[in-house]
């Protein structure tokens, strides 16, 4: 059947695509052997390393106690430095505490055995001997020694590949290195050799305070941190440990009581100059209080202070009384106020101006109520008018006498308090000098009592030799190896074995420019039809169909002819172009096969060679002619039996060849016979397949398409270049190819996608 690419065939689907990459199997079996050998390789060669870790809690000061805290000094506000994890954390990893931890445990010095594949280092209880190192050099870190005891009181020493023969416990000195050789807890008479190499310690501290050891809290500021170290030996691991966090403590210890001492040395020097001045100051205070006569002068200020406070209040009052006064005398003498109450008293106290001041102001409410009903000429009226007068001449009187008693009395109190006042402003000049004398006294009697308190506090501390840090989880390794891990270095080479393959075969596949399946064209040429597609043959085989002989690709001929039949129901493409991108893409080969097997259902079948520039179609059918469509176009008294060749193939299969190469045989093309020449073989033939030039060179297919009803244009895998298609693309889109089909050719094992035909053999 035959795809319209409107209907497309799906894109291959994950079967489709995997068996691209399973057919190579042999290669993924080939390159899992490989990694994996190499992993295990890898492993072997490789030094194990075993993850060590403590736990340890670290006391956290972000109130900026310091060093101070516990000390003389803790309670002052000055001199004092945070103390964080964070920085402790960086105090543990510094080189200069590391250094000291391995200059401790005596890692200067580094022994050995040479194995096959890996080096086996010794350490502590394993060691045979143990290597002194009394003096060295920068150069002794180059030198190679080996040392192979020979009994309990000799050994060999190689340096260099010079043997020498030495006792235990003898100096051996070199202008590189000092050393002295002892025997070791493993000591044993064996004929293993000892490799031994001197340390760096400066480069080995450097080393592991950059990366060899871990310290992390455990959680986001948390006051707990964890301490590792990757190490090939455990017990050498926990030993680090462990003096690392002694050799922490121990300098923080070290740490404060330095402080303590110096704190001790610092009072010290001042109580002695503090014995001298606290002496001069008390003499000062006794003359000052002896030449000024003072006993209790605070005693005396304060009663003169409170006599004055006294006076002051009864002079403010006596100010007061005196306004109320005046402000009562305005008021009566104004004109406006002739008829009105009189305000009460606000607070004055004389009998007598409150008796007159009632009376008048019941007289005026009095003389209100009559005139309300009366005039102003009425007796009672005017009789009331007159006493209102005289009664406002003795409320004047009255209150002139209350504002001369009250002056006599604010003078009088003012005197007093000028007096007082006096007396106070007297006090504090001697008060002061006594105060200044007597604060020097008491400030240096003060630091004095403090300083003596604080270093009694300081001696007690130097003896708490309590660490700042607690260990929580003490040094322990795991069992099982950190580097490397097995399981993934297993894992990464299984993906290794895979993916290499697939990568390189993926690589291929996306770099192959070339045609290597359907779905390459499927959406390149919309409008096209897939007519089929044929295997591959062998070289030098031209005709592949025969008679009575049924073999893979015969079977696929005979599928296109079935399609060519379910296509053309009403038989209307009786001529067929077939043309290529390029040569050797099969067309020709085509061309003939496809005659042979429309020829078998006895179809009258006429193959013609349009190729003329390169003709090629009677020499693969091994026929010979001097005549053919070159000269039929060129000749008037030419007919088309002369130049038709009946094939042995055949006896319905008839070829028409090129005849005579042309120089320009486009110009032959363009003869009016041509039209002629379609139209009787159509009238004599049931089919006419035309065999035609490449159309990505020339153009001559185009000048034949006119008389064609289909076009069949063939596509040879792994041959045919992808950019090419694009000529393909543009003449459907043109339509410049009648009812264009596209037949694959030649296809292998890994181009059978769409087609299972070629999956399939026949015997003959």
């Amino acid at each position: 059947m035959a795809y319209n690419k409107q209907n497309p065939i799906n894109n291959p689907g994950i079967i489709a695509e995997g068996m691209k990459y399973v057919k190579y199997w042999y290669f993924f079996v080939l390159a899992l052997v490989l990694s994996l050998g190499a992993a295990w390789l890898y492993l072997q060669t490789t030094v194990s390393k075993y993850k060590v870790s403590s736990t340890l809690l670290v006391q956290d000061d972000t109130k900026g106690d310091g060093l101070l805290k516990g000390t003389a000094f803790s309670d002052l506000n000055m001199f004092r430095s945070s103390k964080t994890v964070i920085d402790e954390m960086e105090v543990m990893r510094s080189r200069d505490l590391i250094q000291g931890v391995m200059k401790d445990l005596k890692m200067d010095v580094s022994y050995f055995y040479e194995l096959s594949l890996k080096n086996k280092e010794l350490y502590g209880n394993t060691l045979p001997v143990n290597v002194l190192l009394n003096k060295n050099t920068e150069q002794a870190y180059i030198q190679k020694l080996s040392l192979t005891i020979i009994n309990d009181h000799q050994f060999i020493l190689n340096e260099n590949g010079k043997r020498t023969i030495y006792n235990f416990g003898y100096a051996i000195a070199r202008p590189q290195f000092n050393i002295t050789v002892v025997k070791g807890p493993a000591f044993s008479i064996s004929d293993k050799v000892i490799q031994i190499r001197f340390v760096n310690l400066g480069q080995l501290a450097q080393a592991y305070s950059t990366a060899g050891l871990t310290v992390l809290p455990v959680i986001k500021d948390a006051n707990t941190v964890v301490l590792s170290l990757l190490d090939a030996i455990p017990q050498r691991g926990i030993d680090i440990l462990n003096a690392l966090i002694s050799r922490y403590n121990m300098e923080n210890v070290n740490n404060k009581n330095i402080m303590a001492l110096n704190t001790i040395k610092f009072i010290d020097g001042k109580l002695k100059f503090l014995t001298k001045n606290l002496s001069g100051v008390e003499q000062d205070v006794e003359n000052y209080k002896r030449d000024n006569r003072i006993t209790e002068l605070s005693a005396d200020a304060q009663m003169n202070l409170q006599s004055s406070g006294s006076y002051n209040e009864q002079l403010a009052s006596s100010e007061v009384q005196l306004s109320l006064v005046q402000s009562l005398i305005s008021y009566l003498r104004g004109g406006d106020a002739s008829f009105e109450l009189v305000p009460t008293t606000l607070g004055l106290k004389d009998p007598t101006l409150q008796n007159l001041t009632d009376k008048y102001n019941n007289l005026q409410i009095e003389r209100e109520r009559l005139l309300r009903n009366n005039s102003v000429n009425n007796p009672l009226v005017v009789s009331l008018t007159e006493q209102l007068s005289g009664l406002k001449g003795s409320l004047l009187e009255n209150l002139t006498m209350i504002r001369r008693g009250l002056t006599l009395e604010r003078n009088k109190l003012s005197s007093k308090t000028s007096q007082f006042e006096s007396r106070l402003n007297h006090v504090p000049v001697m008060e002061r000098g006594l105060l200044e004398r007597s604060r020097e006294q008491s400030v240096k009697t003060t630091l004095y009592q403090y300083l003596l308190q604080k270093r009694e506090e300081t001696e007690l501390s130097l003896s708490a030799t309590i660490p700042t840090s607690k260990l929580i989880d003490r040094p322990a390794y795991n069992p099982i190896p950190a580097k490397p891990k097995v399981q993934l270095i297993y894992m990464l080479s299984m993906m290794a074995g895979l993916m290499i393959p697939f990568s390189v075969i993926y690589l291929k596949d996306k770099l192959n420019s070339k045609v290597k399946d359907i779905y390459d064209v499927e959406y390149i040429a919309m409008n096209g039809k897939i007519l089929g597609e044929l295997s591959h043959k062998a070289i030098g085989e031209s005709i592949v169909v025969h008679k009575n002989q049924s073999n893979t690709i015969s079977e696929l001929f005979r599928y296109i002819r079935s399609n060519l039949h379910f296509m053309d129901m009403n038989l209307h493409n009786k001529v067929l172009l077939v043309t290529s991108t390029s040569k050797g893409e099969g067309k020709t080969f085509f061309s003939i096969n496809l005659g042979i097997t429309l020829s078998l259902i006895d179809k009258k079948v006429v193959i013609l060679e349009f190729d003329l520039r390169k003709p090629d179609l009677l020499n693969n059918m091994n026929l010979k002619s001097k005549t053919g469509l070159s000269d039929y176009l060129k000749s008037d008294k030419l007919q088309v039996d002369d130049i038709l060749i009946k094939t042995p193939q055949s006896e319905h299969l008839f070829v028409i060849g090129c005849g005579e190469i042309s120089d320009s045989p486009s110009e032959i093309l363009m003869s009016p016979k041509l039209e002629i020449l379609f139209k009787e073989l159509r009238e004599r033939f049931d089919y006419v397949i035309v065999d035609t030039s490449p159309v990505g060179h020339v153009a001559d297919a185009f000048t034949i398409a006119t008389f064609a009803d289909s076009s069949i244009y063939l596509v040879r895998y792994n041959y045919t270049h992808k950019e090419d298609l694009a000529i393909f693309e543009e003449i459907c889109e043109n339509g410049r190819l009648k009812n264009p089909m596209i037949v694959f050719n030649d296809a292998g094992k890994g181009n059978k996608n769409a087609y299972k035909y070629g999956r399939y053999a026949y015997s003959a």
